[in-house]
């Protein structure tokens, strides 16, 4: 039977396996697989699933890699041009940039299906090719070199935080921001500060994450980007307990939001999941965080079902369904409960979102337990 593929991924899987010490026999049980399929891998006879793909970078520690060979990087409309800057980027021209904004628009819509694990190994070599404009770079292009760098590095950090690797998110977070400050984006400036917010969010700091918030408001950014850190500081305040303030600060994020809504050219591309849906359900999360759950269920809820198809699968609503399931259970709503977090079980295995996927699964037998 002749190769049906090019052998990249045999040939990488071949290495990594190699790597880990691994024969194709001991490899094999670890992944579900039998020995022969995986010598037609490496061979470059078969084709991997995305399934077989994520347990083989699971058995191999591999960060996603395998997967994201799966979902190369989307073809810009002359990769020869791309191809040509990263070897001369002193040659850089509008076209370039223009193609590198694309692909980056590109990845953040892949990475609503996918996750951000699978992106991760493409998203390094970007990285890694934007810095070097950013320090090769002088003259009349480099304001948009380094604001569309600091776009990427962003975007980095993002990936980096989703994926729990939060020492490489906070050092991309940071490049951003420095980036940003010299392109003088005020939209980038703001975000990166509420993105520092987040991770101690995910930390479950409260006062740093109030802090950061509170600075990404004071910044002249457009009313979306700051809407998303008022509501982000509420949050915070409700990790304290601070009802009132809570309330005052989601009631302003919405006059933000709706301000946003009204001129919605003024907002910057990296926040197109922001919504009035997404709002809601922040408002069902800050009241869950408050231990009132009735109307964080309510919220949750009518959030969740407004949010537009693009975004309803996107691995980022998944603690939120973790949050309408815990609300759930504890109001005694086992079988509805159970039912989010398989959705979101589901959810966390078509995204590879590991961390999202451990929590449901510990939550479902936790419910069955109680039976």
């Amino acid at each position: 039977m002749p190769p049906i593929s090019d052998g990249r991924f045999g040939a990488e899987l071949r290495r990594l396996r190699m790597s880990a010490g691994l024969s194709l026999r001991r490899l094999a049980p670890l992944v579900l697989s039998s020995r022969g399929h995986l010598h037609d891998l490496e061979s470059g006879r078969r084709h991997p699933t995305v399934d077989l793909a994520g347990r083989l970078d699971d058995a191999l520690h591999t960060n996603g890699l395998l997967s994201g060979m799966l979902h190369p990087a989307p073809a810009p409309d002359d990769p020869e041009r791309l191809a040509y800057v990263t070897q001369h980027p002193r040659r850089l021209d509008p076209a370039t940039l223009h193609a590198l904004g694309e692909m980056l628009a590109a990845h953040r819509r892949l990475e609503d299906t996918l996750g951000s694990t699978p992106l991760i190994p493409t998203i390094r070599t970007q990285l890694d090719l934007v810095t070097t404009l950013v320090a090769e770079s002088a003259g009349g292009l480099r304001q948009q070199v380094v604001d569309l760098a600091a776009q990427w590095a962003q975007f980095g950090g993002w990936l980096y935080a989703a994926s729990d690797r939060r020492r490489l998110a906070s050092r991309w977070y940071g490049t951003a921001l420095e980036w940003g400050t010299e392109a003088g984006n005020a939209d980038m400036i703001a975000t990166v500060l509420s993105m520092r917010g987040h991770l101690a969010w995910s930390e479950r700091r409260p006062a740093p994450m109030i802090g950061l918030s509170a600075a990404a408001v004071r910044q002249p950014a457009s009313p979306g980007v700051r809407a998303i850190a008022t509501q982000q500081q509420a949050r915070g305040h409700a990790l304290t307990g601070e009802a009132e303030v809570v309330i005052d600060l989601l009631d302003r994020a919405t006059e933000l939001n709706e301000a946003a809504m009204q001129a919605p050219d003024r907002e910057p591309p990296w926040i197109y999941f922001h919504s009035a849906a997404y709002l809601t359900m922040q408002r069902g999360l800050a009241y869950r965080l408050l231990g009132r759950n009735a109307p964080a269920i309510n919220y949750l809820r009518l959030g969740l079902a407004g949010l537009p198809a693009g975004s309803s699968a996107a691995a980022w609503t998944g603690p939120y369904l973790l949050h309408l399931a815990a609300a759930l259970a504890d109001t005694g709503e086992v079988g509805e409960a159970r039912d989010v977090y398989e959705r979101a079980l589901a959810l966390g295995h078509a995204t590879r979102t590991v961390s999202l996927a451990t929590q449901a699964e510990a939550a479902v037998r936790a419910l069955s337990a109680r039976r």
